[in-house]
């Protein structure tokens, strides 16, 4: 048996083990984006409707603006018409403050609507604020536990970490070196089982001229020719 196969072998079971750690790190970070999400999106809403309120603030300001402006010019062809003598004059000044009041009168109903519609706007606002407070209220247990399994999780990783470390400085640094780089860009294990002489990680059939080398060393470092893999015996033991 190759002497480096059973330090290969722990070194892929701790990989494996740091996989399902990191696993379990990720599914916690999503689960925090997932709480970071709906807390972002209640903010929105509320930038969203502050926007909104601030422009129907501006249209209401802006109407308030010009109704206070036709009053006052209302109230100065009251003041002329009181003090006209003139009979035609007077007559053209009271026709020009009637069509003043109903157009007056339009402008304080729009005015009315785009009032109420800042109101309307300044209570979405509020309400939008009353949800963000209230789900982060509710998400405070939540957070809270997150918190103690993610602390639990990160020690996982760094002692499942440490350990793989540890492992793999036991093995001749280009025998290392090799089996980080097919680690890094397999989607499956490095070292695989060898059953019936072939790979069991895409079925190949392992050369005869290969086969005693496989027999007498238990492994076969250079490797799978289609896929890479190294391939071993699975009856040696870890």
């Amino acid at each position: 048996m190759h002497p480096d196969l059973p330090k290969l072998l722990d070194v892929q079971g701790k990989d494996r083990h740091l996989s399902e750690v990191s696993a379990r790190r990720d599914e916690l970070a999503a689960e925090r984006a997932a709480l970071d999400a709906a807390l972002e999106t209640a903010r929105q809403q509320i930038a969203q409707a502050e926007r909104a309120a601030t422009d129907a603030a501006a249209r209401r300001d802006a109407r308030e603006a010009k109704l206070e402006a036709q009053r006052g010019l209302q109230e100065k062809r009251r003041a002329r018409l009181e003090q006209e003598r003139n009979p035609r004059v007077a007559a053209q000044l009271m026709a020009d403050v009637e069509m003043a009041r109903s157009i007056l009168a339009q402008e304080e109903s729009d005015w009315m609507r785009v009032a109420e519609e800042a109101t309307q706007r300044e209570q979405a606002v509020a309400l939008a604020t009353e949800r963000l407070e209230a789900l982060t209220a509710e998400q405070a247990e939540a957070r809270e536990s997150l918190v103690g399994r993610e602390a639990e999780a990160e020690a996982a990783w760094s002692a499942a970490k440490a350990a793989r470390d540890e492992a793999a400085a036991g093995l001749p640094k280009p025998l290392r070196t090799r089996y980080d780089r097919l680690h890094g860009s397999r989607h499956s294990e490095v070292l695989v089982p060898a059953v019936n002489a072939t790979c069991t990680a895409c079925y190949t059939s392992i050369p005869s001229s290969r086969i005693g080398q496989l027999q007498a060393d238990s492994i076969l470092l250079e490797g799978c020719e289609m896929c890479g893999a190294i391939l071993y015996l699975e009856e040696v033991p870890a």
